[in-house]
């Protein structure tokens, strides 16, 4: 009855986890379009007072449009019967997942130098970006040597660091609401940290409770 009452537990948490995914991820099709409507976001609003570079509207575009790719279809890649039943979807998510977290890696560095909360603002999302990229890396890698355990190890690293923007999204209005700090300048400090390092650790205990795997051929 235990085990399923958690199995259960688990499932609804995975679920909530797919929607929060794929409306957030929406929101930025939604918002971030074009790179005309980017100039109209409440994001790029909120930054009205800042002195900001032309190409910095044509990258925060393009990051918003790569993560919000990753960050929408990133959980089908945890389904098992899509990996069991449905190799193909598994391996053609996985090529749009890697290619968004690229484009949205590189793209989030240059973001991060223009990112609100100062100097631990920039610096934090900067080494949010570059976790990303690290763990995208070290889980294709493993991939390619066929090391099915590593892979699913460092693809939860990195999706884990992928949902630093529903985070972001739950403790700005949190921030607002219980500490009366509306402004991005000082919430940041904190924010652009806590919104992905709780993340990875909670990775590490999902990554604690998972079985060795064998190496094994994988078909790419």
């Amino acid at each position: 009855m235990m085990f399923t009452r958690s199995a259960a537990a688990r499932k609804w948490m995975f679920g909530l986890l797919a929607l929060l995914a794929v409306g957030i991820g929406l929101y930025a099709f939604a918002f971030y379009g074009t790179i005309d409507s980017t100039h109209n976001t409440p994001f790029v609003e909120s930054k009205a007072d800042a002195s900001l570079p032309d190409l910095w509207y044509t990258v925060l575009w393009l990051h918003a449009i790569s993560a919000g790719t990753a960050l929408g279809i990133g959980w089908l890649q945890f389904v098992k019967r899509i990996r069991r039943s449905s190799p193909n979807v598994h391996r053609l998510a996985g090529y749009l997942y890697s290619a968004g977290i690229t484009v949205g890696g590189v793209t989030g560095l240059y973001v991060a130098w223009y990112a609100d909360g100062g100097m631990s603002g920039k610096i934090g999302f900067a080494a949010l970006a570059l976790a990303w990229l690290y763990t995208l890396y070290r889980g294709l890698k493993s991939i390619y040597e066929r090391n099915y355990g590593e892979h699913a190890r460092w693809l939860t690293r990195n999706y884990a660091l992928t949902c630093a923007a529903i985070m972001l999204r739950i403790y700005l209005p949190v921030a607002a609401g219980l500490f009366g700090v509306s402004d991005t300048n000082d919430s940041f400090i904190v924010i652009a940290w806590l919104c992905w390092i709780p993340n990875l650790l909670f990775a590490e205990m999902i990554n604690s409770g998972r079985r060795p795997a064998r190496r094994r051929p994988v078909q790419l």
